[in-house]
């Protein structure tokens, strides 16, 4: 399995974490879900059962939600990530060994074989 990096390609952090990756030579497929949004069932495959780290924190409907002081559910996070995917915290990489949350440098170094 191809590692997958999910990301917004307009923001920063995503791009620093590709530039990254290609600097670990990892090789990566680029899901930009921003023009092709996840899907519920998508959703479901990435999520842990606590979706806390998941969310995108910085997001302004997160704080418009009141989102800080709530404990969601798996369902009512997807449902919530499905309206409006900026919740969905990013870049998410989806190595084979592992699915890293954010961009972490020494977590993709640790990927390296």
């Amino acid at each position: 399995m191809k590692p997958v990096l999910w990301m917004k390609s307009s923001c920063t952090t995503c791009r620093n974490a590709r530039a990254k990756l290609a600097e670990l030579g990892i090789e990566v497929e680029i899901r930009d879900y921003f023009r092709r949004p996840l899907a519920a069932a998508e959703l479901e495959g990435l999520l842990p059962a606590d979706p806390a780290p998941m969310l995108g924190t910085k997001s302004p409907k997160y704080k418009e939600l009141g989102l800080k002081d709530r404990e969601l559910s798996k369902a009512e996070a997807i449902a919530l990530m499905v309206q409006d995917n900026n919740l969905l915290k990013r870049p998410i990489l989806v190595h084979p060994k592992g699915t890293v949350i954010g961009f972490d440098p020494e977590a993709y170094a640790r990927l390296v074989p």
